[in-house]
């Protein structure tokens, strides 16, 4: 008689689910953006559907410890290439590791001041990359300077980060614009990477005005007109800055909403809550108020260019458009992605030099 095996249901355990949710958030395409390699984003993704699998920080971290390895044998032999693209690696893997958290536990300060150590060792073995501190009444702003090898600067270009990636995470798009003759800051801002971790500083409507102060910077830096780049929740940031200061010849904005409201998705309210320091939906909505655009009150003379993607499912397709009327300027480009992931993650090497591409066109006056 043939025994009767009952099947067992797959029940989805909380880690699991967390770990669904995290590979929609941080899909290969971002991990590649952000400088992962693609073999060890595709190891990454396969271990967290794994019936028993670790939590996402830990691949990450498993991943990097490997290249940590490698980086410190390569210097060791005299490596100098091959130790910093390894250190951007361990940057890279870490800075994903980070995402999997919103608050900021003492977990997610560990890794994001791990991946900034090995951001710190990248620059000792590279030639065109400098660690940035500029100090305040407040505090200290945080980031990263990337230098023109082959020329002397022609201008300046201030790329912002949104609601869980800053700084050197935008490393490929700062190279593309430094090819192109820019100095480039990559800015921590309020609410923001060790802005926001080390010095406490939050996002709000007295700490805004402070990302001018990577305006000042890069005016000190390169002569010739500046520009700004806001990604995600950074392209609001962006605008603003173009709106406060003249100073700002060209703005592009990837992947923003020009009146934001609380988001449905949780990852993004939690994300939003540390921005702002605040932990009510009542006080993320004031905070967020404070940041609306209106065109009425609100106008840049900058040259400004809208990133969009047809499959963002946070920024509708032409929602951006809201931003032209803001400008008072005739130049108004889009550049868009009909297959388009958030902040075009999935088109990430064209994005970055058609975007440079721009840059290039407004801010140099006899072109390339």
């Amino acid at each position: 008689m043939a025994s009767h095996v009952e099947s067992v249901p797959f029940i989805q355990t909380d880690l699991q689910k967390q770990l669904a949710a995290l590979r929609r958030a941080i899909p290969v395409s971002r991990m590649l953006d952000y400088g992962v390699a693609p073999g060890d984003a595709l190891s990454v993704h396969a271990s967290a559907r794994d019936e028993h699998p670790q939590a996402w920080d830990v691949l990450c971290e498993f991943q990097a410890a490997r290249y940590r390895e490698l980086a410190r044998a390569s210097m060791e032999r005299g490596h100098r290439a091959t130790a910093a693209y390894a250190w951007r690696a361990v940057h890279a893997l870490l800075q994903c590791a980070q995402l999997a958290f919103n608050a900021d536990s003492p977990r997610k300060k560990e890794l994001y001041e791990g991946a900034h150590v090995a951001m710190q060792a990248h620059a000792d073995a590279s030639d065109d990359l400098t660690e940035l501190r500029l100090a305040h009444e407040e505090g200290v702003l945080h980031g990263w300077e990337v230098r023109p090898l082959a020329q002397a600067a022609r201008g300046a270009v201030v790329v912002l980060g949104g609601l869980s990636g800053w700084g050197a995470v935008y490393l490929g798009m700062a190279r593309a614009l430094a090819a192109r003759g820019f100095q480039v800051v990559l800015a921590e801002g309020p609410g923001q990477g060790l802005t926001r971790m080390h010095g406490g500083m939050h996002l709000d409507a007295k700490t805004l005005p402070l990302f001018s102060r990577f305006i000042d910077h890069a005016q000190s830096l390169a002569a010739g007109r500046i520009g700004v780049v806001g990604n995600s929740f950074g392209g609001l940031l962006a605008a603003h800055l173009a709106v406060r200061d003249p100073r700002v010849r060209a703005v592009a904005i990837n992947g923003a909403p020009m009146a934001p409201t609380v988001p449905d998705f949780r990852t993004a309210r939690e994300q939003m809550q540390a921005v702002f320091g605040v932990h009510t939906l009542d006080a993320l909505a004031r905070g967020l108020a404070d940041l609306c655009l209106e065109p009425v009150r609100h106008r840049t003379d900058a040259a400004m260019l809208i990133v969009q993607g047809g499959c963002d499912p946070l920024v509708p397709m032409d929602a951006q458009k809201d931003f032209f009327q803001l400008a008072s300027s005739q130049v108004k480009t889009v550049l868009q992605w009909c297959d388009g992931e958030h902040t075009i993650y999935n088109h990430a090497p064209e994005r970055n030099l058609r975007m440079a591409d721009w840059f290039v066109e407004q801010l140099v006056p006899h072109g390339p």
